[in-house]
């Protein structure tokens, strides 16, 4: 995705928005090795609230911060090896978005998180992507909504925390909104989600645990339906 943009009033807003709404999704998502797969805005704007011990932004093209250049489909990552996974509107980039996803659930550890930053296509800024001419944000596919992508997500066996809708601005720039407090501005709109132009949405890889059979157990039920189905054969008086 061209992130010129980014540097402008419009998006030096989005940006300050979404990093609040990412920092708190961070203060409670620990371990090893957290992964930002896709690069938005600066390669450093994220990587400083992570709590991981480690954190890497993979792209697929070479830029500022990006520590690899991969496919975000195609991950030469070991299985079951990351904490945390963040994407940053890169589901809206994606040649298939369903491959990404794919690709997270085969690289996450078992109760591993997932962060998404996404654009809610009934929102504001939703509005401008399929009524411009040309595609808005610059380089965007797709808008992925919240209830699709829960709905993605549970069929990869994630259970799915209720999600954050934020930025109530319309992607037109005015200063007096940009130099609201990110603080203020979210609280009092928070009710206003339907117009909302982002969301964040928190996901857990569920671990499931297989309970072992005692074959004794087992035995003495198979013993039982056994019994219950042989026939009988009763003498006459």
């Amino acid at each position: 995705m061209r992130s010129d943009w980014l540097h402008s009033g419009t998006g030096i807003a989005l940006l300050r928005e979404e990093s609040y709404q990412v920092a708190g999704a961070f203060e409670s998502i620990f371990g090893d090795q957290c992964l930002q797969i896709g690069a938005w805005g600066d390669g450093q704007l994220f990587r400083q609230f992570a709590r991981t011990r480690r954190y890497a932004v993979v792209a697929a093209q070479p830029a500022p911060g990006v520590d690899l250049v991969s496919a975000a489909e195609d991950l030469a990552i070991v299985p079951d090896s990351i904490d945390a996974v963040f994407l940053p509107h890169t589901l809206e980039t994606a040649d298939d978005p369903h491959d990404v996803l794919r690709e997270v659930d085969r690289i996450l550890r078992p109760d591993g998180h997932l962060v998404v930053l996404g654009f809610n296509p009934w929102g504001w800024w939703g509005m401008r992507h399929y009524l411009a001419r040309r595609k808005f944000p610059a380089g965007s596919r797709r808008m992925v909504s919240e209830s699709r992508l829960h709905d993605w997500l549970r069929l990869l066996d994630f259970r799915v925390d209720p999600s954050c809708f934020f930025h109530f601005t319309a992607p037109i720039y005015r200063s007096h909104v940009a130099a609201e407090p990110v603080r203020d501005r979210h609280s009092r709109r928070r009710g206003w989600h339907p117009l909302a132009s982002c969301y964040l949405l928190v996901a857990r890889r569920e671990m499931f645990t297989m309970t072992p059979v005692r074959p004794a157990l087992r035995r003495r039920r198979a013993q039982l339906v056994g019994g219950l189905v042989n026939p009988t054969t009763r003498e006459a008086a």
